[in-house]
């Protein structure tokens, strides 16, 4: 199959070495083909091991992406518990210090979307207010000092959840960085086996005559010119008791059908550089499918596209959908 991006690389690479493994079997005498991609010889064997190498990567970037999510829910969470604090301090200042300079001069409430720096300057200050009224001589009528939240929340406590807001920052950061490394990483080996596959394309027709049946099933590295199919039309949710996210989409009507393939990301956002295939289905099977990809902890998003491909390789996804497992 023709490459069409990161998550057709292990199919394409299996038709290729299975051609590859023909065609050393094909010889007379049978020998191993070699192959120089850049200054370097190649063997089949070296095509395995390049492909169970990009694995290992593939599954590093999924896995990457499964920590950011975590990252994002946790610190979300964080977020949005001291947000509620915040606007409880802000009540409770209104409530007793009416009219005073306290009331006058409150911090300005922020959101759970906001930047690091919005949600901090906001939590700072708001300690300080309250250190500062913790420090009053006189407590206001009917109230006393130190001041506390509900359910007993003190000064200490809160700025030891604001301390762990900031390692939540810290961790998603992290997340992030180890997200972009892997995809690099990935990246590169996808490279090393591009032109791989391309000096392999290039070295068959020197070794084989015209009309050979191996030479003239030679893989394909990019789809041919054509049309490309309609989008299906997919919908997607999660069933409670498997915790599995249940797909089911529309018919395609092309006549160059070939195949739906499902694909999915781990997290909140669809980066088809992130795909990974995760069934193909063929024509006159159930048009719908469960699956438990990246949503095996509470608190987990994963996105999902079904995949129109025609026989020439040529191909469209559908709109992303996302399926999310409660905490």
């Amino acid at each position: 199959m023709p490459i069409s991006g990161p998550s057709s690389y292990p199919a394409t690479i299996n038709e290729f070495i299975t051609h590859w493994q023909a065609v050393n079997t094909a010889s007379q005498p049978a020998t191993e083909m070699v192959v120089t991609s850049g200054t370097a010889g190649f063997i089949v064997d070296d095509l395995i091991t390049y492909g169970d190498a990009l694995q290992v990567q593939r599954d590093a970037v999924t896995d990457a992406r499964v920590d950011r999510t975590l990252a994002r829910q946790q610190l979300t969470e964080q977020v949005t518990a001291l947000q509620a604090r915040a606007v409880e301090f802000n009540n409770r200042v209104r409530a007793d210090f009416a009219g005073t300079a306290w009331e006058r001069t409150l911090p300005t409430a922020f959101s759970v979307g906001d930047a690091e720096s919005a949600v901090s300057d906001g939590l700072r200050y708001m300690s300080r207010m309250w250190t500062r009224i913790n420090a009053l001589s006189t407590p206001p009528p009917g109230q006393s000092l130190p001041m506390l939240l509900l359910g007993g929340l003190t000064l200490a406590a809160f700025n030891t959840e604001v301390t762990a807001l900031r390692d939540l920052y810290r961790t998603l950061k992290d997340a992030e960085v180890d997200l972009r490394v892997a995809r690099e990483m990935r990246n590169d080996q996808q490279d090393k086996i591009y032109d791989l596959l391309k000096a392999y394309r290039l070295k068959v027709p020197t070794s084989l005559p015209v009309g050979h049946a191996l030479r003239d099933s030679l893989p394909v590295l990019t789809p041919p010119d054509g049309h490309t199919p309609e989008a299906v039309t997919v919908t997607a949710t999660l069933n409670a008791t498997t915790n599995q996210a249940e797909l089911s989409w529309t018919a395609s009507t092309d006549a160059d059908l070939a195949r739906y393939e499902v694909r999915g990301v781990a997290g909140d956002e669809y980066d088809a550089e992130d795909e990974d295939l995760l069934a193909s289905i063929l024509p006159g099977a159930p048009l719908s499918y469960a699956t438990s990809y990246a949503l095996g902890s509470p608190g987990l998003t994963a996105g999902f596209k079904v995949y129109v491909v025609l026989d020439t390789g040529r191909e469209r996804g559908s709109t992303p959908v996302f399926v999310s497992r409660p905490v």
